[in-house]
């Protein structure tokens, strides 16, 4: 789960975007002025903040200065200033993006979920975007393909979008509807019972004994999970 920092003197647009965050799936906490915002940053870990420019105590951009001093997560401006002066200071001062009030709650989460990607993209190292290396299993994200005690997988397509959803987050424990969400979508022609069937096309190609697995492990009432082999 993100966890994500707005500050705004704003109370209605505060509780707005926590509402609309946690909605979302999202760890939100909220600070009023720039001195408590950096005293939250102090304490506690934050993937993304969220800053007005018209604080009540230290405007956003001098904020955004100091946070750039010692933390390096996305920031993202919120301001009802749109002047191209303004979101040209916005980002030199350190922000990754620039909201102008008033916006939708889509764009927001947009905007939120594109910051959260980009950094937890460019925070691994080469190698880690273009592999996972998993006990013998290597999901290779240039292939788009799979490869097991180095012999190769033939994934499809949907076989290898399944994989590669396991494979970032491996070891975690992920529920059925939420893999399918994110692998298919919300496609009427197909339900969620489809992934069973793709999950055991899957074993049977990266599995040694596909009734028996020992990667792609069944979590019985709740979903799946990919290990590494014991």
């Amino acid at each position: 789960m993100a966890r994500i920092l707005v500050v705004d003197d704003d109370t209605f647009l505060l509780r707005s975007l926590e509402k609309l965050m946690l909605t979302e799936g999202f760890f939100c906490q909220c600070a009023s002025s720039a001195r408590e915002a950096l005293r939250i940053l102090e304490g506690e870990p934050f993937d993304l903040v969220v800053l007005d420019v018209g604080l009540p105590d230290i405007d956003g951009f001098a904020l955004c200065r100091r946070i750039r001093l010692k933390h390096r997560m996305p920031v993202l401006f919120l301001s009802a200033r749109g002047e191209s002066a303004d979101r040209v200071v916005g980002l030199e001062v350190g922000a990754d993006d620039y909201i102008v009030k008033p916006f939708t709650p889509r764009e927001f989460v947009a905007r939120v979920r594109a910051q959260l990607r980009r950094a937890n993209e460019y925070s691994r190292p080469v190698e880690a975007r273009n592999e996972i290396r998993i006990g013998d299993l290597v999901v290779d994200f240039d292939r788009h393909d799979a490869f097991i005690s180095g012999k190769r997988a033939q994934l499809t397509e949907r076989e290898f979008e399944l994989l590669a959803l396991l494979a970032r987050n491996v070891d975690k424990v992920l529920s059925s509807e939420w893999i399918f969400e994110n692998v298919w979508g919300f496609q009427s022609e197909t339900g969620p019972k489809t992934l069973a069937v793709y999950v055991r096309r899957l074993r049977c190609k990266i599995e040694a004994d596909p009734d028996h697995p020992k990667y792609l492990l069944t979590v019985r009432g709740f979903g799946y999970q990919l290990v590494f082999p014991s």
